[in-house]
């Protein structure tokens, strides 16, 4: 563990709430071949006219994506999300395919066939049950496309014992990290103070710079990161603190003072 300081002299406190990204800070999500997902879409499908193949359905799935400036050379600055369901509506029905489950059964068959399984970051289940034992709250706050029911489902399948009722996702509020709004309300659904909360994830933009602007501590989990866009960034703010382990940040966390 690395703690980069805590400036101004000020005495670190134990924290009321603890934030967490979901994706290779919970759990990993290990993206084997998008093209999964595609596959699991057309074999859903009632009605394909055009015999639109994986590679098609992936090209117009990046076509939708550049019209919307989706993917730009800096993803975490990208502006408002925009969910899954209503991108995939746009690209299916511009091709013409026709189904009889919902897009909501869509959006997970796409994910769960993209990356599939996801299993729990080493050490996290044993810091849970530590923050319950310690009365510190915590939840869950993703740049996601997919819906909270989807990640819902998912966290239930990595974490079984979890119920995670305070849940954001950035599909479900327009904003996302590292949007100052964004955390804004997660501290005021949490109801906390923002020097009363730390957040914690891979991304050094959205899970240590952005909470650190309004005021959060940062924790910069490296344990498990594997997005080539999180690999190249490092925390530019002081006061961070590195985990490559969660089982080092309990101890961090039980010399604190309330």
């Amino acid at each position: 563990m690395e703690k980069n300081g805590v400036t101004g002299g000020m005495k670190m406190k134990k924290p009321k709430f603890v934030f967490f990204d979901y994706g290779q800070t919970l759990c990993t999500e290990l993206w084997e071949d998008p093209r999964r997902g595609y596959r699991r879409i057309l074999e859903a499908a009632r009605e394909n006219p055009h015999g639109v193949t994986e590679e098609e359905l992936a090209a117009a799935f990046r076509r939708t994506d550049e019209r919307l400036r989706r993917l730009s050379e800096d993803p975490w600055q990208t502006g408002p999300e925009l969910s899954w369901q209503a991108y995939a509506r746009y690209t299916l029905e511009s091709l013409d395919l026709a189904f009889d489950i919902g897009y909501q059964e869509l959006e997970e068959l796409c994910w769960y066939g993209c990356s599939d399984p996801t299993l729990p970051t080493e050490g996290i289940e044993d810091l849970l049950a530590f923050l319950r034992r310690a009365h510190i709250g915590y939840g869950v706050v993703s740049n996601l496309c997919f819906s909270e029911r989807t990640l819902r489902k998912r966290l239930k399948k990595c974490l079984p014992q979890e119920t995670f009722p305070l849940l954001m996702v950035s599909s479900a509020y327009a904003f996302r990290k590292p949007m100052a709004a964004f955390y804004e309300l997660a501290l005021h659904k949490a109801g906390a103070a923002p020097q009363e909360a730390w957040f914690c994830g891979d991304n050094a933009v959205c899970d240590v710079d952005g909470p650190a602007a309004v005021g959060m501590q940062g924790v910069w989990y490296t344990g498990a990161m594997s997005n080539p866009e999180s690999l190249r960034l490092h925390p530019q703010r002081e006061g961070w603190i590195e985990i490559q382990n969660w089982k080092d940040l309990e101890p961090l966390l039980g010399s604190l003072e309330g």
